[in-house]
């Protein structure tokens, strides 16, 4: 850390990159938020992440950020049979499912216990 470094503007910075790490805007518009120069935000994530990389906790770590997933298909529904056959029906058509296991229902299996 540079010398002559206040503690109090450490501290005050150390907050303000943690809200911002929280407020989901651009750093533009969060600089205007505060009230403060986007310079002076980047001089001061800098030098913060750099005595973080001599003192590891210093900074807390990022939280991960998860995306949404949106799954556009899946690829089937399977039934698996005690003799090991295995039934793979397209999960996007109930109606080839609900005959299909209508036809199990009514069928006799090879060892008679239905």
């Amino acid at each position: 850390m540079a010398r002559g470094v206040n503690q109090q503007a450490q501290r005050r910075w150390r907050d303000r990159l943690r809200r911002f790490a929280r407020s989901k805007v651009s750093v533009a518009e969060f600089c205007r938020r505060e009230q403060v120069s986007e310079p002076s935000f980047y001089q001061w994530r800098k030098r913060l992440a750099a005595a973080a990389d001599e003192r590891p906790d210093a900074l807390p770590p990022q939280p991960a950020t998860f995306l949404p997933v949106q799954l556009t298909a899946v690829s089937g529904l399977q039934a698996r049979f005690p003799n090991g056959a295995t039934l793979t029906l397209p999960a996007d058509d109930p109606a080839l499912i609900r005959l299909s296991i209508a036809a199990i229902a009514e069928a006799r299996t090879t060892r008679g216990d239905a």
